[in-house]
């Protein structure tokens, strides 16, 4: 993935991102990848998965 297109994610901030589907899922499959826990249940965000 190209860096411009992180940079530019990362511009919008809150608003919501552009980017297709493929290039969203990508990049939080690496922070999966990296222990980023995403929620969106009751309580939206992120966080560092536990440690097992």
């Amino acid at each position: 993935m190209n860096i411009n297109t992180i940079s530019a994610m990362e511009k919008r901030g809150a608003e919501g991102l552009t980017s297709g589907l493929d290039k969203i899922r990508s990049v939080m499959q690496v922070l999966e990848e990296e222990g980023i826990e995403f929620l969106n249940h009751g309580s939206p965000g992120v966080r560092l998965r536990a440690k097992p």
